[in-house]
């Protein structure tokens, strides 16, 4: 099994994420990709232009996974 891990800085400190473990992903109007850590505890938000590179992976991760570009919102469903 693929792991889809992704480090990235958010609010002065740096994540390491296994993307598998996110169950729901939202966009905003203005392109900002938003989720919550497994844990709950902590809402990120991804802005294109201040995080390019974890927003790209983002979004080839949701495409990949689900077939379908990120819209406003998404859940992934996993067997």
């Amino acid at each position: 099994m693929t792991q889809h891990w992704i480090k990235f800085v958010y609010e002065r400190n740096t994540y390491v994420v296994d993307l598998d473990r996110i169950s729901t992903f939202a966009c905003t109007r203005n392109g900002r990709l938003v989720f919550w850590l497994p844990d709950g505890r902590v809402q990120v938000v991804i802005h294109p232009k201040t995080n390019p590179e974890a927003h790209q992976q983002i979004l080839d991760y949701v495409e990949n996974i689900t077939g379908e570009s990120l819209g406003f919102q998404f859940r992934v469903n996993r067997p």
